[in-house]
Order: C-alpha cells, then sequence, then structure tokens
C-alpha cells in the first residue's frame, strides 16, 4: 500500500498530538510541522523526526504531503485550511471555522479543488460511541426519548479566541446529531460569564429535534473535575457512558442491567485513520466539513438563544 505523506500546521496541545499520531499510523509518514514557536518545532521533530518549518508556503512546496491537519487558533482556520486544501486534502480541528460563513466558504473551496475537508470531531470516534450507535441501531432502547450531555472541567490554558459552547459543546451536538441522525428545531439556553472575559465559560442548553427527542446539554470551564457523560432515555432503557473511560452501562430495569462491549482504542488514531482512509478513497472521514457546519450553526443558535434569554 503507497504510503501517504502527512503534515500538521499548528503544534498546540491538539497539534501536537496529530503528530504523534501520524508518525506512529501504519502506512502514513509525518514529513513536516509547521509552527511560530521554534521549541514546539523541536520539541515534535527531535522525537517523530519530520521536517520543520515557520512558513506554510514554504513547507508545501517542499514536502507536498498528501494530507495536512490544520490545528492553528479558530479564527485563522479560513484563511490557513482555505490554502492548505489548494494543495492538499485537509483535517482541520474543530470548531471548522469561527463563523457559518467562513465555513460555508471552506466548505467551497474543498468542492471546487476536489480535495477531502474533514473537521476533527474526535468524539464520534470514540468506540464507546460507535457501540451505543451500534445498540441504537438495532433498536436495543426502542424510541429514544431524551439524549443528555456532561462535559465539564477547569478551564483550558489554550482557548481564547471562543466561549465553551463553540470550543467544548460542539463535540455532544456533533454526536447528538450522529446518534440520532435527525436535525435540531430549537434551542432554549442559558449562559453564564463568570471567569473568562468576554466569552461565557458556561452553557446549559435544551435541543427539540425533529425526530421529537429532547437533547438536554451541560457543559462548562467551572468544575474542578472533568466529566465527559452521555445519557439516553428510551422505551427500553437506558444506556450511561463514561468517554473517558470509554465504558457504557445499559439498565433495562432496576436490577436489570449489563455492561456494553466497547473495543478500546485512542480516538485520535481512529479519527487519523478513517481521514487517511478517505484520503486513499477507502470510505469518507469520521466527520465532514457539513457536520462541522451543522455543528457549527447548532452551537451558535444556543448563543443566540442564550443572549436573548438574558436580555
Amino acid at each position: 500500500m503507497h504510503t501517504l505523506k502527512a503534515a500538521v500546521i499548528g503544534l498546540g496541545e491538539m497539534g501536537q498530538h496529530h503528530a504523534r499520531v501520524y508518525a506512529q499510523t501504519e502506512d502514513v509518514r509525518l514529513v513536516a510541522v509547521c509552527d511560530s514557536d521554534p521549541t514546539r518545532l523541536e520539541n515534535v521533530t527531535r522525537t517523530w523526526g519530520a521536517m520543520t518549518y515557520t512558513d506554510v508556503a514554504v513547507m508545501f512546496a517542499e514536502c507536498r504531503p498528501d494530507l495536512v491537519t490544520v490545528a492553528v487558533p479558530t479564527v485563522h482556520h479560513l484563511k490557513v485550511a482555505g490554502f492548505a486544501l489548494t494543495q492538499c486534502h485537509v483535517l482541520v480541528e474543530k470548531p471548522i471555522t469561527h463563523t457559518v460563513e467562513a465555513a460555508r466558504a471552506l466548505i467551497g473551496m474543498a468542492q471546487e479543488v476536489g480535495h477531502i475537508l474533514a473537521v476533527g470531531h474526535i468524539e464520534r470516534c470514540n468506540p464507546v460511541v460507535s457501540a451505543v450507535k451500534r445498540h441504537i441501531d438495532a433498536g436495543d432502547l426502542g424510541r429514544i426519548y431524551r439524549i443528555s450531555t456532561r462535559r465539564v472541567g477547569p478551564s483550558p490554558v489554550r482557548i481564547r479566541d471562543v466561549g465553551c459552547t463553540v470550543d467544548l459543546a460542539t463535540h455532544d451536538l456533533d454526536v447528538m446529531r450522529y446518534l440520532l441522525q435527525s436535525e435540531p428545531l430549537f434551542v432554549q439556553a442559558e449562559l453564564q460569564h463568570n471567569e473568562h472575559g468576554d466569552y461565557e465559560d458556561s452553557v446549559d442548553a435544551l435541543i427539540r429535534f425533529e425526530n421529537g427527542v429532547v437533547g438536554v446539554l451541560e457543559c462548562d470551564w467551572l468544575s474542578s473535575a472533568k466529566q465527559r457523560t452521555l445519557t439516553i432515555t428510551g422505551e427500553k432503557g437506558v444506556l450511561a457512558v463514561n468517554y473517558i473511560s470509554q465504558t457504557g452501562v445499559l439498565q433495562y430495569a432496576p436490577g436489570d442491567q449489563e455492561n456494553i462491549a466497547v473495543v478500546h482504542e485512542e480516538p485520535l488514531t481512529v479519527e487519523l485513520r478513517s481521514f487517511a482512509a478517505a484520503v486513499r478513497g477507502e470510505g469518507r472521514p469520521a466527520a465532514t466539513g457539513e457536520d462541522g457546519l451543522r455543528a457549527l450553526e447548532m452551537a451558535l443558535a444556543i448563543l443566540e438563544a442564550g443572549i436573548k434569554c438574558a436580555s
């Protein structure tokens, strides 16, 4: 099988993980990394042996990668990922962009040049989410009534350009769409601004989907302990999931429950393997540009609803 050449633009926390996974993925070779910080470049190349660049155009001209991850701050996604799409297939970290207009423009660029645009909605690739989808599709829960998510924890130092709704809640909004295969009808939301200046650091939202399911979302950068949970209530039972431990319990009645079967694997490995397969023409990436757009639209609708509620 042909070995694909991979590159990473932006070596913050997520970008460094992308570089690591590319370097460890079969039939993929990490050929280049690009960042403005020489210390980050040195750390990655010392460990994984890629060429280092501070100029994106020079990197593409010299290395000609087949696929690239763009993991720069969200406000730069359109410019950086847009240029990268003229050169090769692109996976941009979520959120796809900071505005709907920019997201649509990026999707249009990908269609125009015929390159894949994938979005790093990594929770889709969490093996426990895949297990949940199998149970839902098999009808084990019957009709779904409610899908509830809790994603809380301390504030990440790296995020400065968006609030917790666009940065954090987009994970769960995308998972809701993915599991329910339904679009939202309307949302209600409460936002709080406590410790993070211009951006909200807490959001509680209700989402009504077209198929009648109610989504309940809780997300913040205020809690002392990190929690990532998903609970689905259906006519036949309740399925409770822990994203971090990749475990889940399906309860049909008091005392009648079973652990769901999960094959544990790092979600980022699953995501990048899916992206590489799509580049080879073997299926589609885990989350497309259109998926990224839908998640962003939902997040912005929640922000708008929260602002209206507070006014």
